[in-house]
């Protein structure tokens, strides 16, 4: 009789280290798919999108905008989990952080408006296109596909 009881005891700590070990695997893979998904997404801070509006903001370029505009969402989800770090001025007056005096003094009147150097482009812009306008070198980097923003383009009067 002991000798069942022992191996009944043996082969539930043989399961038991099985489970375990089985579910610490499944933890392990879990953990490396959430690291591969971060490397592959666009709000790293490495990222040429964060790269980007880190390099317009440091260059002085604005995008003038408005909380309403569909096309300024556009150029906005351009720019995905970077979308915090655009040099982005918000000109309706009930907008979050409205700079409206600016973007009248600017004479801004259709958004989104970016002034890059002191130019202005209107609608939305490729990040490609922003790119080459400000002057950003993408060390060898590919520009993310822009798929719906092929042409500049689509903008919204100011009313």
């Amino acid at each position: 009789m002991g000798m069942k009881v022992f191996g009944l005891w043996l082969s539930t700590q043989v399961a038991r280290t099985q489970v375990a070990t089985h579910s610490r695997a499944l933890l392990v893979a879990g953990q490396l798919a959430t690291v591969a998904m971060l490397c592959a997404c666009s709000s790293l801070p490495k990222a040429y999108e964060g790269r980007l509006a880190d390099h317009l903001t440091e260059t002085g370029a604005k995008m003038y905008g408005a909380y309403w505009c569909p096309h300024c969402a556009r150029q906005k989800q351009a720019f995905g989990g970077s979308v915090n770090r655009i040099p982005y001025v918000e000109c309706d007056p009930e907008g979050f952080n409205s700079q409206a005096q600016l973007c009248w003094t600017e004479g801004i009147e259709a958004y989104p408006t970016w002034i890059i150097d002191g130019e202005r482009y209107l609608g939305v812009q490729p990040l490609g296109k922003l790119a080459d306008l400000s002057g950003f070198e993408a060390d060898g980097e590919e520009v993310p596909a822009d798929s719906d923003l092929d042409a500049a383009g689509g903008y919204s009067t100011a009313e």
